[in-house]
């Protein structure tokens, strides 16, 4: 009993660290997405012309969102989260089955 305790405190805490770092990731992509958005909605038309082309820089560059990821394969956000949190209780199912 104290180890089924033990094992559900460690593996809560262990994916409560994960959502963290995949909502922060979440939450960078949707707001770098917003930068494109930004910009263009400013009163950019009385800037200057090397304004606009920093604008145009920044807009350009923007383009592909800032994305947060794992060994640089595996994107941090609220999917890869979901996608953890289903195949892990496969897993545990699984496990929960071959020990009957």
């Amino acid at each position: 009993k104290a180890k089924h305790i033990e094992m559900t405190l460690y593996v809560s805490c262990m994916l409560t660290q994960i959502f963290f770092y995949c909502w922060y990731g979440n939450e960078l992509k949707i707001k770098s997405h917003q930068i494109i958005d930004n910009i263009f909605e400013m009163e950019w038309q009385t800037l200057d012309k090397n304004r606009k082309k920093s604008l145009m820089i920044v807009m350009r560059r923007t383009i592909v969102p800032i994305q947060i990821t794992c060994a640089y394969i595996v994107p941090m956000n609220l999917n890869t989260f979901m996608g953890i949190l289903k195949t892990s209780y496969s897993t545990y199912n699984l496990l929960q089955n071959m020990q009957v």
